[in-house]
């Protein structure tokens, strides 16, 4: 009985382990238009911001702001026209967090989410850092990945880090 007990308490420590995010860096604020993560990682913050907040006050969010995620459940409006501007100006990295279209949806005028050619878009990427950089007016996107041998835990690794660099 005891070995029962003890294998099962170390396959509970294992599999408590592996839903840990790991991410030592720099504390990070981010905003959330959607649903927000729960990783459990004292060293981000998520705030909970709509994307009207965004749209009329692009400036300041991006000083009080590290990056903003967008995550599925916002993709059809947040990829209205209204907020190309906001993209193409925010000063902070902008995460589409599992976006398969990859974050043209947003930044191109007369294209939506649900619109957007799937087969088009699509390169196997899970997540897309947007940032449009106004000094060389061009638009820089790093993809995240993700298969079989790598657990969403270290996309979000990767995709923290990746914004703490920026």
């Amino acid at each position: 009985m005891r070995k029962v007990i003890l294998i099962l308490a170390v396959l509970f420590l294992v599999a408590c382990d592996n839903n840990e995010i790991k991410y030592d860096g720099k504390l990070l604020n981010i905003a959330v238009i959607g649903e927000s993560p729960e990783l459990g990682n004292d060293k981000i913050h998520f705030e909970q911001l709509s994307l009207e907040q965004f749209k009329e006050d692009t400036f300041n969010v991006s000083k009080k702001f590290d990056a903003i995620m967008v995550t599925p459940e916002m993709f059809e409006t947040a990829s209205d026209d209204t907020y190309v501007n906001s993209y193409q100006t925010s000063e902070m990295p902008i995460i589409f967090f599992n976006s398969n279209k990859r974050h043209l949806p947003f930044i191109r005028d007369g294209l939506t989410y649900e619109t957007a050619d799937f087969d088009a878009l699509d390169n196997g990427s899970h997540t897309t850092i947007y940032l449009y950089n106004m000094n060389e007016d061009k638009d820089d996107s790093w993809f995240f990945y993700l298969d079989n041998q790598k657990k969403i835990n270290e996309l979000y690794t990767e995709m923290f880090q990746k914004v703490e660099a920026l």
